[in-house]
Parts: C-alpha cells; structure tokens; sequence
C-alpha cells in the first residue's frame, strides 16, 4: 500500500511540473514560438526572441536577447515583458510608407499601447491549430493571408504579403507554439 502511495505522490508532481504556466486573467498558458522551416535556413526549433529594449521589441531567432514568452487575453495575442513592465507588448507588423502607401512587408515587433509608426499592423494575429493534430502546436497568423520569413544575419522575422515584397534575402519560415513549463 505504501508503495502505491509513492507512485501516486510521484505522478501527482510530475503533472504539477509540466503543467503550462500561466498569467493572471490569460485565456492561454504560456507558449514560446519556434521556427521551422527548410534545413538550409539554418532556423529549425530556433525561439523567437524579443530584441531591443523596452519598450519596442524586434523578433529575432538568433542572438542573445530574452525568449519570448507570449499568451492571448481577451483573444488578442500578447507577450511577457522581459523588463518586468506589467503592460504586455502585443504583436505589430513594422511597415514602412513608400511611395505608394503603406507597404505589405516589416519586421515582426512587439510594443506596449501604440507606436509611433503610421503604417504599423496590430490587429488580426491569430494562432492556427494544426489541422492533422493540434497538440503538434498552432501556428501563428496574420490576415490568414502571407506569412513569415527570416531575413539577413541576425535571422530577423519579417512578415510579407507575398514573396516578392520587401528584403529578397529572406527564407519563410512557420512559427509554431510550444509550452512554457517553468
């Protein structure tokens, strides 16, 4: 009987230890995002990391910058702040204005309340469940149109409408979910 009690005792704090970590008022668990995508970008099960400082974060895949840590509140896609601040930088596509507008490329970043870039996207970040097996992780999306790529030396995440937009040295790129477990 002792030995049935161990068993359980032991079980009871493993499921304690993996179990997602979770924020105050979070609809989701924690999750980081990793990267796939094809062997020779080099970017395979890489996490996004926040770049920069607060309060503007760049999403990068290599260097030493914190991990992102992000969840969804209220169905809005947000981050942990790597400086402690208890505003959650949500997600925002960096366009830049061109000629023609706004353009339908930039850097993945993450910012508190509102930048001051007038082609920023914020809205419409979405996490997609894999359709062959959701515990595989959900995919982030923007639009449900596009998608993301790594571009140059620092493997930086830009988004891009379509192929041809914007920095042509760039490898797409899936960025999947996976749990924090602390």
């Amino acid at each position: 009987m002792a030995h049935f009690a161990r068993l359980a005792s032991v079980l009871a704090l493993i499921s304690a230890l993996v179990a997602g970590v979770t924020v105050p008022g979070a609809d989701t668990p924690l999750f980081y995002f990793v990267a796939t995508g094809p062997d020779a970008a080099g970017v395979n099960f890489l996490p996004v990391q926040l770049h920069g400082g607060s309060p503007n974060y760049s999403s990068i895949l290599t260097g030493n910058g914190p991990i992102g840590k992000f969840f969804l509140t209220q169905g809005v896609l947000v981050s942990i702040d790597p400086s402690g601040s208890t505003l959650y930088p949500r997600p925002v596509v960096n366009s830049v204005l061109t000629a023609n507008g706004c353009s339908t490329y930039g850097t993945l970043g993450f910012v508190p309340g509102a930048s001051s870039n007038k082609c920023a996207r914020y809205s419409t970040f979405q996490i997609q469940s894999n359709p062959e097996n959701a515990q595989l992780g959900a995919k982030l999306t923007l639009n449900w149109v596009g998608g993301f790529y790594v571009c140059g030396v620092n493997k930086e995440v830009v988004y891009k409408v379509s192929p041809g937009d914007g920095p042509m040295e760039c490898t797409p790129i899936d960025l999947y979910t996976v749990p924090v477990v602390e």
